[in-house]
């Protein structure tokens, strides 16, 4: 049986394998938890940043706040189901995207306090990986890069310049993406490969935690 050391070792191995920031607070902000994603995303944006232990959003980000978002994802009165998200504003840039999870205490272990799991998401740099989508959707590697790129938001003439093809390879390569994903139209196909779980790479890697 694994000891509570050896388990928080492995979770914490398991949430560096996860290609988004995730961030663990409690009710007033503080830091208790940031996976590899996370550290990264701070030390490359100003969006989100740590003044002393409390986890803050930048200023210009906009009216609605990261601690109303947690405030409410913690407020029992609340629908605990109901999603708490955040479009963080970047001048210039695409917004950084969060989402709040709450984790409140159980009767299991009612000393642990409320807390909340932020996830944030920029879109500039979190691409769904190929062999994933090759994997979910049965495509070719041809086709898994025409569809990365499009969840990226590339267009389809920049995608075709950028693999020096023509555009009716192009158009003929997404015709057989919408076949092989059921779709139709090409924001169904873009909105079917962003609910790909694609946040996570290969847990399989992570190195079991010792039982002592």
């Amino acid at each position: 049986m694994l000891t509570s050391y050896a388990f928080a070792t492995y979770l914490d191995a398991a949430l560096n394998r996860i290609e988004i920031a995730v961030f663990v607070v409690d009710a007033e902000l503080h830091l208790l938890h940031a996976n590899a994603a996370a550290a990264e995303l701070l030390e490359r944006d100003t969006a989100l940043r740590l003044h002393g232990d409390k986890l803050l959003q930048d200023a210009m980000c906009g009216d609605k706040s990261l601690a109303q978002l947690v405030a409410a994802a913690l407020d029992p009165q609340q629908d605990q189901g109901a999603p708490q998200a955040l479009s963080l504003q970047r001048r210039g840039r695409q917004p950084l995207l969060l989402t709040v999870l709450p984790v409140m205490p159980s009767p299991e272990l009612p000393t642990v306090p409320a807390c909340a799991i932020v996830l944030a998401s920029d879109p500039e740099t979190h691409r769904l990986p190929r062999e994933l989508l090759m994997q979910l959707f049965d495509l070719t590697p041809a086709e898994a890069g025409i569809a990365q790129a499009l969840a990226h938001g590339e267009a389809l003439e920049d995608i075709a310049c950028a693999l020096d093809i023509s555009m009716h390879t192009v158009k003929s390569h997404l015709q057989k993406l919408f076949r092989k994903t059921g779709t139709r139209r090409q924001g169904e196909l873009v909105a079917i490969l962003h609910g790909a779980p694609a946040v996570l790479s290969r847990l399989s890697d992570v190195p079991p935690p010792s039982a002592a």
